[in-house]
């Protein structure tokens, strides 16, 4: 009798590999679209008026609680009253100030140019005017 090699008897499938490699192949496009999207918005104006504003508040931050504290105050006082100040700065920034002001450095512009231009699209949809053209007239 011959001896040789039979495997497992009651092997089937790839195993939890091909399941976890499905997995990872669908989500991949997901992924790839979420990296793609995080590197637009880095590269974004708000971004960036986001980011300055936040290194600003944090030097600011860090030289109040640096004088507070030679002045002799509590250092938990001083940077939670820091952090509420930088909170609402952030705040501000997010939201933008008013239409025009300095939202127009955080959107590229004032509110209501778009809402013009569509104006002006949909009246000249909504024009029942008859326009007449005479290929003999110049």
């Amino acid at each position: 009798m011959l001896t040789y090699h039979t495997g497992l008897r009651f092997q089937q499938g790839r195993g939890l590999g091909s399941i976890f490699g499905a997995i990872l192949r669908g989500l991949k496009p997901i992924a790839k679209m979420g990296l793609n999207a995080g590197k637009r918005f880095i590269k974004s104006d708000f971004a960036k008026n986001l980011a300055s504003t936040a290194l600003d508040m944090g030097k600011s931050a860090a030289t109040n609680i640096a004088v507070d504290l030679l002045e002799g105050k509590k250092f938990s006082d001083s940077a939670q009253e820091q952090l509420e100040e930088a909170k609402s700065k952030i705040a501000t920034t997010l939201k933008g100030e008013g239409c025009g002001k300095k939202r127009s450095a955080l959107k590229g512009g004032s509110c209501n140019k778009k809402r013009k231009k569509r104006k002006a699209l949909l009246s000249d949809l909504n024009s029942n005017k008859k326009i007449k053209y005479s290929l003999l007239d110049e």
